[in-house]
């Protein structure tokens, strides 16, 4: 069973019976840790940054020697082989003609791509945005057995998340359906519910995976005479194990969508030159712009001009930042620490820069010192306290920025000067040449 299901399961028992405790565990209150910078000793003593040290150390010489080729070619002319007659004939075309490149160099640079995962796939599983949905979708499918009613309530849930009108209405109309019958076990008029229904038919059977749900709820589709012979299609709860329509109505109470998660596809670089840090590769999904709006670029173009010569109101400066704001859909962040690695990631443009800050927070060797991330890029350079709260778009952080780490002023240089490598031993293990 996935930890997803083992979750979704610990969900649902503890919605229905309670959260549980084992006997004489005693309740203590949450221990808050000390934000207090650490001594100079605890960071030489510290075993994450030694852990730290020797796997920066232990990159460094490995990213050098890649650099190395494992069989340095000779360049005396004497130990080359003798060109044959097709390859003097094309260095002949190149001499008179010149040399062209076919393909333009930039061109054959990657591009970087947007991917996305999910909590019901395995580690480094990973999509693009046209198919993920359908995955998610399909793993959920293969799990279907293990918990019927949960699983076909998770997929009710992530088939019809981005209409919540909509699944709303379902998940309420369900309930009344369900609830008429535990009321009134004996009364067979509310244990079928006709598909020709207007209320069913709208609200209900009109949601992907509706109909799942009831038949793994107990539902059975029948056909059925009615008192004037004439047939009709009906779902029909059968039996008396009421415990499957609790189980139901337990399942939809919790339910949630399974919604893909941006891949932050995370790297660590080595910069061989300085220059290429702000080289960014990116492809198309990095920009919103589509093809009524790439007509419209001339026309802005063209309106900049007049815009110089003329006082623009406060709301027509509003409405050309709005429009910036939806320039772009992602954004590809990279962090320059003091000893020259390059921490990468991406984010949407609509993601707070909080959320760009605690994953490096995260990503350091080191807890409980502060520290700034700075650049040229950043709108609002003010310190990093006036950032929290803001989209990466606002700040002009998207498609791409560089940012530097910087540790606080207010941290004693005794103490940084202790501190040789940043990231984790985990991440300096993955880095590679750029």
């Amino acid at each position: 069973m996935s930890s997803f299901l083992k979750n979704l399961l610990a969900k649902h028992k503890e919605k229905k019976y309670g959260k549980g405790h084992r006997l004489g565990d005693v309740p203590t209150l949450p221990v808050t840790a000390s934000r207090e910078p650490p001594t100079s000793s605890q960071i030489a003593n510290s075993s994450k940054s030694e852990a730290a040290r020797l796997a920066g150390e232990a990159a460094l010489q490995r990213l050098q020697n890649s650099n190395r080729p494992a069989h340095p070619r000779p360049t005396t002319s004497a130990s080359q082989p003798p060109k044959s007659e097709v390859e003097k004939a094309f260095a002949l075309k190149d001499h008179y003609f010149g040399k062209k490149e076919i393909v333009d160099n930039v061109s054959l640079k990657p591009k970087t791509k947007i991917n996305f995962t999910s909590s019901v796939f395995q580690p480094g599983e990973k999509y693009p945005i046209e198919e993920v949905e359908d995955k998610i979708e399909q793993n959920l499918i293969q799990n279907l057995e293990i918990e019927p009613i949960l699983v076909s309530v998770t997929l009710l849930f992530t088939a019809n998340y981005k209409n919540k009108e909509k699944l709303d209405k379902c998940v309420e109309t369900m309930n009344k359906f369900v609830d008429n019958i535990i009321n009134n076990p004996n009364e067979k008029k509310y244990r079928k519910i006709r598909l020709e229904n207007p209320i069913f038919k709208e609200k209900v059977y009109s949601c992907k995976y509706a109909d799942m749900v009831l038949k793994k709820s107990g539902f059975v589709a029948k056909t059925v005479k009615l008192d004037d012979d004439k047939e009709d299609d009906v779902f029909l709860f059968e039996g008396d194990d009421l415990e499957k329509l609790e189980n139901l109505k337990s399942a939809l109470a919790i339910g949630e969508a399974i919604v893909p998660e941006l891949d932050r596809d995370v790297k660590v670089l080595k910069i061989q030159e300085s220059s290429r840090m702000n080289d960014f590769s990116l492809s198309d999904d990095f920009f919103n712009l589509k093809i009524e709006e790439l007509r419209k670029e001339q026309a802005l173009r063209n309106e900049a001009v007049e815009k110089a010569g003329m006082l623009r109101t406060k709301a027509m400066r509003e409405r050309d930042e709005q429009m910036e704001l939806r320039r772009y859909n992602y954004s590809i962040i990279r962090i320059k620490f003091p000893d020259d690695f390059i921490f990468q990631a991406i984010f949407k443009s609509k993601e707070k820069f909080d959320v760009l800050y605690e994953l490096v927070q995260n990503s350091i060797s080191f807890d409980n010192i502060p520290f700034e991330l700075i650049g040229h890029s950043l709108k609002k350079p003010n310190g990093n306290s006036n950032l929290m709260g803001l989209t990466l778009a606002e700040l002009g952080l998207a498609p791409s920025a560089l940012l530097y780490f910087k540790i606080s002023d207010l941290i004693d240089p005794s103490i940084k000067s202790k501190i040789h490598f940043y990231l984790k031993p985990e991440l300096l293990e993955q880095a590679q040449n750029f």
